[in-house]
């Protein structure tokens, strides 16, 4: 099962059982409750070794999340970085990934529905959040909407998993001055994928089925419980694009 994948250094500072629980997503018996349990742990080791190296008690962090990975991966991260002392804000989008032109290697990622909250003024970090990274598609369209109105000190890439060059794909999205303060945060890369373009191992196939989900359109009607939570606090706004 791992024979492609390689594990990176920042997986040596967490939990004992941290590479169990990431290589246990690639395992298709685990039912989605299960799954998304694993998931959000994972989340909560990201989120606790980031507090821990950006000493984040005090600081504005804004994360930049996708529905599918809200109540999950990005809540793990969420609560980690709140329970450090952390000013947390949050994003969610819905995005709507397409092939453009009907060209296999051309992938879209348009934003369909936004959540945001207000971005601080002299923001501190910016956390694009993703439970895997091939293409970067999603995470180019997000980081590029946010940066459009946001000036954050630092620009934060967090995955669990990410499939041998995507951060060369995700820079040549950028000017060279804005791809090279991406800083990344990942447990494993993998260098293989499947028929179906799934990263091998990855994180055990396509992440809406996984996690419960019945494909994108399933994912995209719904509203996940951590903005629910949050947009009961405070001014937020919920936008369609176009």
């Amino acid at each position: 099962m791992t024979s492609t994948r390689s594990y990176s250094k920042l997986i040596a500072h967490a939990g004992s059982d941290t590479r169990a629980v990431l290589d246990s997503l690639a395992d298709a018996t685990l039912d989605p409750q299960a799954y998304g349990a694993a998931m959000e742990r994972i989340g909560r080791e990201l989120g606790e070794l980031f507090a821990a190296q950006c000493e984040v008690e005090g600081r504005s962090v804004y994360l930049a999340l996708t529905v599918e990975d809200a109540d999950f991966l990005a809540a793990g991260i969420a609560d980690a970085l709140t329970a450090s002392g952390a000013e947390v804000g949050v994003a969610c989008f819905w995005n709507v990934r397409q092939k453009r032109a009907g060209i296999p290697w051309l992938d879209i990622a348009t934003i369909a529905d936004e959540y945001a909250e207000p971005v601080p003024d002299g923001l501190d970090h910016l956390i694009v959040v993703k439970s895997i990274i091939s293409g970067a598609c999603v995470v180019k369209t997000n980081l590029a909407h946010l940066l459009a109105r946001a000036e954050p000190a630092r620009i934060h890439v967090m995955a669990p998993v990410l499939l041998e060059g995507a951060e060369e794909r995700l820079a040549a999205e950028f000017e060279p001055e804005v791809a090279e303060r991406f800083e990344y945060w990942v447990f494993a890369t993998d260098s293989e994928k499947d028929q179906m373009g799934n990263v091998l191992p990855g994180i055990g196939g396509e992440i809406y089925s996984r996690l419960g989900f019945k494909g994108q359109a399933s994912k995209n009607q719904v509203l996940p419980r951590l903005i629910l939570a949050r947009s009961g606090r405070g001014s937020a706004q919920v936008a369609t694009e176009a």
